[in-house]
């Protein structure tokens, strides 16, 4: 995926267009991320509000290669994020 080996996951609704924002974008890129659509799984969802204390998606969590896990809410700051870190590659 990265040089430094993160795994993405992509917390989301399908009827979301902040969410479908930061889809075609990943798309644009070439990059697979796990979606995990909250609105389909109580699992996601619980996982989502457990780490973030809501339910707002578009959130990426980010997983270094470490084990270090980031949540970004936002679907303006998940694709600057994208930008600096896979449009280059």
């Amino acid at each position: 995926m990265s040089g430094t080996e993160q795994k993405l996951s992509l917390y989301e609704f399908s009827s979301c267009p902040f969410c479908r924002r930061v889809r075609s974008f990943l798309s644009s890129l070439g990059e697979d991320v796990e979606s995990r659509d909250v609105s389909q799984s109580r699992e996601h969802l619980q996982d989502l509000v457990n780490a973030t204390g809501s339910q707002r998606v578009p959130c990426l969590r980010i997983e270094g290669g470490d084990g270090d896990v980031r949540w970004m809410p936002e679907s303006a700051h998940i694709i600057d994020y994208l930008k600096d870190h896979f449009a280059s590659q």
